[in-house]
């Protein structure tokens, strides 16, 4: 008896986070897809100290029950696959339970760093494939687990959510320049930079943890706090220039190159101001498509440049967005996984690859 190719998906699935980008992409290659959504595990987000302590005395029998609920998904289902976004909350005793029902196990991993809470660097070596978005991982990956292991594919807007409100000639600028995402130290250096050499510029900015800043050079910024989906695509559009940092190095030395509002912001036809690096030129054409900066002064000049070119910005703005969607969506980035599932045999029909099927011989003996 045949049937689809089969996945249970362990993550986020919020509109507009990747894992829901990717969750539909997959149904659209084909898969039936099962998803185990975090969320539903964790507890309500509060400030309230005895909530907190309460939070941390129940966190162990949260995950356990999020792991439970892994395990018998894969159980019921005896999926072609498990894939998890940066296996938080995955254990290792989790994966080896999966291993032992030959469900082949795949990690997305969308991060700078693997020094996060709930993300065991131990664990990696248990996946069958392991899948970065970010290219300078892929060496240090594939002396942990070996090349044929590891696979490279990009980041991605989300296909539907991450998309223009408004016809061009209908758009109201909000902000003269925008910033998107939580706190860093070095973002904040960019911004304050920004807001200091291009004093009249007005500056929206989205994203958690920013109040710390209000009495600084950025206390004329206009802080929206969080923003999600729509409404994020709706501030992304209206604003006049759209600027692109990272969170800044890693302890390790790693810092981003691209993330995923590389291409969240052409998807939602925004104008796009970069920090410049050769990866994102190996996405845009800088100059037609995007532009991009590499000090605070070429930041601030080139600030003042668009601001004053509007037509110019919305020619660019048309051109950077032919060339992101839908290349660079989510369903796109579905689509690469799909091939190297395939390519490596996890995938379709219960079929394990020949060196995964090794892998769980070993693990018997």
């Amino acid at each position: 008896m045949s049937r689809k190719p089969t996945m249970v998906f362990a993550g986020d699935f919020w509109d507009g986070a990747s894992g829901a980008g990717l969750a539909e992409g997959f149904r659209r290659c084909g898969w039936a897809v099962q998803e185990v959504d975090r969320a539903k595990f964790a507890l309500p987000r509060t400030r309230s100290l005895v909530s907190r302590i309460a939070a941390r005395l129940t966190a162990t029998e949260t995950a356990h029950a999020f792991q439970e609920a892994v395990v018998r998904e894969c159980s019921v289902l005896k999926p072609d696959v498990f894939l998890t976004i940066k296996g938080a909350g995955v254990d290792i005793a989790t994966l080896r339970k999966l291993r032992k029902i030959r469900v082949p196990t795949v990690m997305f991993y969308p991060d700078v760093s693997f020094d996060h809470p709930q993300v065991s660097i131990n664990s990696f070596n248990e996946y069958d494939l392991f899948v970065t978005t970010k290219s300078f991982q892929i060496d240090y990956l594939s002396d942990l687990l070996g090349a044929d292991r590891v696979a490279y594919v990009p980041h991605g807007y989300v296909d539907g959510t991450h998309a223009p409100l408004f016809e061009s000639a209908d758009v109201r600028q909000s902000f003269d320049v925008f910033y998107a995402g939580n706190h860093s130290a070095e973002k904040q250096v960019w911004l304050e930079r920004l807001a200091k050499g291009v004093p009249d510029a007005s500056i929206g900015i989205v994203g958690n943890r920013w109040d710390q800043t209000a009495g600084g050079p950025l206390r004329k910024a206009t802080f929206l706090g969080e923003q999600l989906a729509v409404a994020y695509a709706q501030s992304i559009q209206k604003a006049c220039i759209n600027v692109a940092v990272h969170f800044g190095a890693a302890p390790n030395g790693w810092a981003d190159l691209v993330s995923t509002r590389t291409f969240e912001i052409p998807a939602c036809k925004g104008f796009m101001l970069h920090i410049d690096n050769p990866e994102v030129r190996e996405f845009f054409d800088v100059g037609t498509e995007i532009d991009t900066f590499a000090t605070a002064e070429e930041l601030c000049d080139k600030v003042r440049f668009y601001l004053d070119r509007p037509e110019l910005r919305a020619a660019m703005i048309e051109r950077a967005y032919a060339r992101c969607v839908p290349a660079y969506g989510c369903a796109a980035r579905a689509r690469r996984i799909d091939e190297l599932l395939h390519q490596t045999g996890l995938a379709p029909s219960g079929a394990v690859g020949r060196k995964a099927e090794e892998r769980y011989h070993a693990s018997d003996q």
